[in-house]
């Protein structure tokens, strides 16, 4: 019923669209408004021909260039949290294999990772 209604509701839209082309059809022509359609089309072909010439420059560029490639990531520092208490974990690289990590806090007011078990099905 909803693709329905937009299709009723695009199609309406549309015979407005082409009523309005109607109604300024039957409007004569004259200097002024040649004045304007002379100034919208040089504005459009302006743009045209200047975001053409701005492609070409960075073709150009990444031909003789390269692509870039982008920043290096800064490093991860993993020493405190947000609220500046100190982290105590094992190396990083076991954390992210783990399938579970438990955090918890330890009598210091330290935040302690440790990789956990499996997870339960």
């Amino acid at each position: 019923m909803r693709n329905a209604m937009h299709n009723v509701f695009s199609v309406l839209l549309w015979m407005l669209f082409g009523y309005y082309w109607y109604v300024v059809g039957q409007r004569s022509i004259n200097p002024a408004t040649i004045n304007a359609v002379l100034a919208l089309g040089s504005a459009v072909a302006v743009g045209v021909i200047l975001t053409l010439i701005w492609v070409a420059h960075n073709l150009r560029l990444a031909r003789k260039f390269g692509r870039r490639k982008g920043f290096d990531a800064p490093p991860e520092t993993f020493e405190t949290d947000c609220l500046q208490r100190p982290l105590v974990h094992p190396p990083v690289h076991e954390l992210r294999r783990a399938k579970i990590v438990n955090v918890s806090l330890d009598a210091e007011g330290r935040k302690v990772y440790s990789p956990g078990g499996e997870v339960a099905d």
